[in-house]
């Protein structure tokens, strides 16, 4: 949170995805980054700041957003999130000021927009680091004046909303490379709140990893998988890139495909993940399912395509493997050397 020129790292969780019925998960605060933000958001709930909350995409910056717009007293009210890159550049006026009916061509209704919808309770401009630089001075505007003017009027109207703004982009950077307005950051940094990313919180991982277990088996109509507990160690180094709605999908994933419990998947939208440093083991299985070690082989073949596994997995890191294997690092070394694995390594 950055306030009077302070800055103070937070943490967030994320809530339930909309195929669950539109439930949320609950605040698991087991970090002390997570119970710190939580009352960071609770401080500032009581009163009609601008908040602005950065961080990657899936930290739970929404969830936060709801959480103040719920203890304020504006709870009653609507909670309207609007997606910033979504809305036309042609439309914004009327998307976010609303228009009367016969403003232009297809305008055969009076429409409020989404400011004017949100009327006494809380709108969160969600991404609004991605919206273009000649509307940003409409939304500046907005913040400042309070008020909109529907296309087709020449009236302005006063509105009562709490604005929250997120974004998975930094936007004091943002500002120096010039793509995006200073005016309109200053405007926005009232309080702002940094939401870390998953593998910045690992004590988080498990409370949730069972969180999201339990959801599931009710959500699908199943026993509750169990998740051994060097899984969960490789579960907890993971460095999650898609961050708690990652690690969702991952628990949903295996109660939709009834695959036994494997680490996460190592590449984001077909791309390779850069490797962590080979001190620290590297919690992604590389190998396909169709790669994996035959059901009908000899002792000495499993032994030794578990090796090479446990090899690839952490990155020829020989420690880490041992450990992933649960066997003493001498012993790795020695079935290694009857195996014939790695000796020109």
């Amino acid at each position: 949170m950055k306030l009077g020129g302070e800055t103070l790292s937070c943490v967030a969780d994320r809530r339930a995805p909309a195929a669950t019925g539109g439930g949320e998960s609950p605040l698991i605060a087991v970090s002390p980054f997570f119970r710190q933000v939580l009352s960071v958001a609770d401080s500032v709930a009581g009163n009609s700041c601008i908040v602005l909350l950065e961080g990657e995409s899936g930290t739970g910056k929404e969830l936060i957003a709801r959480r103040i717009h719920k203890r304020s007293t504006r709870s009653d009210g609507p909670f309207i999130p609007v997606n910033c890159p979504g809305v036309t550049d042609t439309l914004f006026e009327s998307q976010f000021f609303g228009h009367v009916k016969g403003s232009f061509t297809g305008a055969t209704v009076d429409t409020l927009g989404v400011v004017r919808a949100a009327e006494g309770g809380s709108l969160l401009l969600d991404e609004v680091g991605e919206l273009p630089l000649h509307l940003q001075p409409k939304l500046l505007r907005l913040l400042q004046e309070r008020e909109v003017t529907p296309v087709g009027t020449t009236r302005p109207q006063s509105v009562n909303v709490r604005f929250i703004a997120a974004t998975n982009r930094n936007l004091s950077e943002a500002v120096r490379k010039g793509d995006f307005r200073a005016d309109l950051y200053h405007r926005l940094n009232i309080v702002r709140i940094e939401v870390p990313p998953l593998r910045a919180r690992p004590e988080d991982v498990e409370p949730l990893l069972d969180y999201y277990l339990a959801h599931y088996a009710a959500e699908y109509g199943l026993p509750e998988r169990l998740i051994s507990s060097r899984l969960r160690n490789v579960l907890k180094a993971y460095p999650w890139p898609g961050n708690v709605r990652e690690l969702c999908a991952y628990v949903e994933r295996l109660y939709a495909t009834d695959l036994p419990p494997m680490p996460p998947n190592p590449s984001l939208d077909g791309e390779p993940m850069a490797s962590p440093p080979a001190s620290t083991p590297l919690p992604l299985d590389r190998m396909p399912l169709q790669h994996a070690a035959p059901v009908c082989c000899s002792l000495a073949e499993a032994e030794a395509n578990a090796i090479r596994q446990a090899l690839d997995i952490t990155g020829s890191n020989r420690t880490a493997a041992a450990k992933l294997l649960e066997i003493h690092r001498s012993t790795l070394l020695r079935k290694m050397r009857v195996l014939g694995i790695g000796q020109n390594s």
